[in-house]
């Protein structure tokens, strides 16, 4: 099991679309995984309509890695392929996170992410929620591998880099973010309307909340 985890939302301008996805399974990831740490990397697709297309996942040993000189120069000196692809970045969002609570250890070809701010809500009471009821109780339902929750570091998440100056438009935030993995779309979608996962979210005020179901295009094991 690890500690951290790493995951970027978004889109790409539809002329890089077909490069873009080439580039991540050629160079992006597996630039990522062979770093120290980094112990996989997958990419998905959204199921259905809206931003945010696509989503790429990281399990990390630990925060740490997020400060290793690898990585570190990675983002600040980006290959030409990389400074080539970042512009063709839309609605980018990334989530530097520790893993708060985490349940399962299979990865599923389907996911779901549920982000949110806490807004009015008390951020604890939120988490405490989730892990103990909302979350809990999901791994045990058919189909259900594993089942998340993350907090991000915003700091790290929104660090001026030079990959970052590339990138057309403001990055996103996603401060918290519930996960639920699954072997098929059914078992996932049934798990959030069980959980409640949405609506207890604004329910308890929290606010931005975004969900988002994704299945799985490839993934790469360090």
């Amino acid at each position: 099991m690890t500690d951290a985890a790493m995951a970027v939302w978004g889109d790409t301008a539809p002329e890089g679309d077909a490069e873009f996805s080439e580039w991540y399974h050629r160079e992006h990831i597996p630039e990522r995984v062979g770093m120290p740490g980094w112990r996989n990397g997958r990419r998905y697709r959204k199921i259905g309509r809206g931003k945010h297309k696509y989503l790429a996942v990281y399990d990390v040993d630990s925060m740490a890695c997020f400060d290793d000189p690898a990585y570190r120069h990675a983002l600040d000196h980006p290959t030409e392929w990389t400074s080539r692809m970042m512009g063709h970045f839309r609605n980018f969002v990334r989530a530097t996170s520790r893993v708060r609570f985490s349940s399962g250890e299979a990865l599923g070809s389907v996911i779901a992410t549920v982000r949110y701010d806490p807004g009015t809500g008390d951020a604890e009471e939120i988490a405490r929620w989730l892990a103990g009821t909302a979350l809990h109780d999901l791994r045990n339902r058919e189909g259900i591998t594993r089942v998340q929750h993350w907090q991000a570091d915003m700091g790290r998440s929104l660090a001026k880099t030079a990959e970052q100056a590339i990138r057309a438009g403001r990055d996103g935030e996603a401060p918290f973010t519930a996960v639920v993995e699954g072997t098929e779309r059914a078992f996932v979608e049934a798990a959030l309307v069980e959980a409640g996962i949405v609506e207890g979210l604004a329910d308890r005020g929290a606010r931005k909340v975004e969900s988002g179901l994704y299945s799985m295009l490839f993934a790469l094991h360090g």
